[in-house]
């Protein structure tokens, strides 16, 4: 029982989305369904602590209720978790040789081998999940389950990290110029923040991140993504996709329709399978194209002047 309702207490946050697409696995849930009214999902997620995790398995066949619960959870968590591990790495790339960013980072790094054993528990309970809706027997879909919500509710403790980090720029950049590849990395720390303030339903932590504000503009940070690897790419834009989802502050999903994004998530996602094939050499080369189109369909779609863009490093 006490096992059941730590579950269940970390789902009444997450499936606060209600429900979403998958963006590591094809499961059956429709992205556009969302309508990211956290009341309306609330009262679903409190309605799912009457459920009975012991029997995952027949649940997810018959009822499309606790079936959406449990994927949103399953999404949200993986998008967060790879958004943290993206972000810790973008934080040393743009801020390692940086004295005043010395201590944050050390701590960000010290908690590396916890991000890997998140992502690792997450990884085992997606696999389970997307048998288990296939229909194969999963005697240990519960179980791990619950794991991997024990996992990621270990990861938040570390979120402490993320205002650390928006802190530390923001004294940073009163005496310094700062460049716009640490902006973006500041701006997505707060972002995620505003992401975590939303699913506990901190409206206080909420108001206090929304005054202080984005240091880019989309089009900047749009413009900003494309300096870094195709890696750190699709997290930021996936991460990207689900706040549309939640309807929570983004600033480069204010420029970028869903569906435009939506596009381009699947293009990349695509463009790697075809790599991983053998009928492309280059990540960077091949993609370099990608986000360059996504800014030049904002720009046509918004009616605004063609970004001026720095392209990634190509390797010879």
């Amino acid at each position: 029982m006490k096992k059941k309702g730590i579950i269940l207490c970390t789902l009444v946050g997450i499936c606060a989305i209600g429900l979403i697409s998958s963006f590591f696995i094809d499961w059956p849930v429709d992205f556009h369904s969302a309508d990211g009214d956290i009341a309306k999902a609330a009262k679903f997620s409190r309605e799912q602590a009457f459920k009975d995790l012991s029997n995952m398995e027949e649940l997810l066949q018959t009822d499309s209720a606790f079936k959406g619960g449990i994927v949103a959870a399953q999404v949200v968590m993986q998008t967060r978790a790879v958004q943290f591990a993206t972000l810790v790495d973008m934080s040393n790339e743009v801020a390692g040789n940086i004295p005043a960013f010395a201590e944050v980072l050390k701590d960000m790094n010290a908690q590396r081998e916890l991000v890997d054993n998140v992502a690792s528990s997450l990884a085992e309970s997606a696999e389970k999940l997307n048998a288990a809706l296939d229909g194969k027997e999963c005697p240990d879909l519960a179980q791990s389950t619950i794991n991997a919500s024990l996992a990621y509710t270990t990861l938040q403790k570390q979120n402490n990290l993320a205002t650390r980090f928006i802190e530390t720029t923001d004294k940073y950049l009163e005496t310094a110029q700062g460049d716009d590849k640490l902006k973006l990395v500041r701006d997505q720390w707060l972002e995620y923040q505003q992401m975590t303030a939303a699913l506990d339903g901190d409206n206080t932590s909420a108001e206090a991140l929304a005054k202080k504000g984005n240091l880019l503009s989309g089009e900047k940070a749009l413009a900003a993504v494309a300096n870094f690897d195709i890696a750190e790419r699709l997290a930021l834009l996936r991460s990207c996709e689900l706040a549309q989802a939640m309807k929570l502050p983004n600033q480069i999903g204010s420029v970028i329709r869903p569906k435009v994004l939506e596009n381009e998530i699947s293009s990349i996602l695509l463009a790697q399978k075809e790599i991983l094939a053998g009928k492309h050499r280059k990540i960077d080369s091949y993609n370099a194209l990608m986000i360059g189109n996504v800014i030049s369909q904002t720009a046509a779609a918004n009616n605004s002047v063609m970004l001026n863009k720095k392209g990634p490093k190509i390797d010879p």
